[in-house]
């Protein structure tokens, strides 16, 4: 795990509270998205500023810049893991209505 630093602090310490932050937050944005796409292109932001965060932290230049990029790399993939959450629900839902409400 020496390559993925946020992963690895995930599971040695509580940050699993940001996680949950982050996919709470993505979960209550996601419930009011209307379109597939746009949750797609939420959850690929997400991923994307996480494997920004991810790299950078990498640098090991300054402590205070490796919190931030842990804080928001933590928050980010909670993001990532409640918009999934959201496109899975919306796919069960969507299953659920075309069998005519029975």
């Amino acid at each position: 795990m020496r390559y993925f630093p946020i992963l690895q602090e995930l599971f040695e310490s509580d940050t699993v509270l940001f996680l949950l932050f982050g996919a709470a937050a993505a979960m209550a944005l996601g419930a009011r998205r209307e379109e597939k796409k746009k949750l797609w292109a939420d959850a690929g932001i997400a991923a994307g500023l996480y494997l920004a965060c991810e790299l950078l932290s990498n640098t090991h230049t300054n402590f205070m810049l490796e919190l931030v990029l842990l804080f928001f790399g933590t928050v980010a993939l909670g993001c990532v893991l409640g918009f999934v959450i959201c496109l899975l629900a919306g796919a069960v839902r969507k299953n659920g209505r075309s069998d005519g409400g029975k």
